[in-house]
């Protein structure tokens, strides 16, 4: 039995060597990439950014209908030095999560957002795919330049949500 020395194929030593160089260059690339990412810059232009939500009803937020047909509706105040150009509304349910994005709300400094008071329906919420309303954050946006800012250090939490109480008309 002797060996067949015709044998082809990487050795050992040279497939190591192959695998450390793409190690190599698979971190530089990585690197290269996460050094045009600035997290400074996000707080910077959120300076001045702050929310409250109105709780003098007795609550943070409040839902109407079940099912499908759910509706949440909270008040917010823009208590910063900046105009919000949007809102970020993330509802952790029972089941799941879900995150409405708005970039057409506008929040003046000083105004009250209200959307008991509003007849848009705009956060529409599915019970039976998310479950119970655990907990929901509001997160502001701003307009920078050409685009519109997430500011997430600005976010707030509403954990005390009820069933609305009838509209009075």
């Amino acid at each position: 039995m002797g060996t067949n020395l015709k044998k082809k194929g990487v050795s050992p030593l040279i497939a190591t060597v192959l695998l450390i160089s793409f190690a190599v260059a698979l971190g530089a690339v990585v690197m290269n990439w996460g050094r045009n990412i600035d997290p400074s810059q996000a707080d910077e232009k959120c300076i001045g950014v702050k929310i409250a939500i109105d709780s003098s009803s007795g609550y943070d937020a409040c839902y109407r209908g079940l099912d499908a047909d759910g509706l949440v509706f909270f008040s917010v105040e823009n208590t910063g030095s900046v105009d919000l150009e949007g809102l970020g509304v993330w509802i952790v349910g029972s089941k799941s999560t879900k995150f409405l994005d708005f970039n057409n709300i506008k929040i003046k400094q000083g105004q009250v957002l209200n959307l008991e008071k509003r007849d848009e329906q705009i956060v529409s919420y599915d019970f039976a795919t998310y479950g119970s309303i655990r907990q929901m954050q509001l997160i502001p946006k701003i307009k920078s330049e050409a685009s519109i800012d997430v500011c997430p250090k600005a976010t707030v939490k509403a954990e005390n949500i009820v069933r609305c109480q009838s509209r009075k008309t």
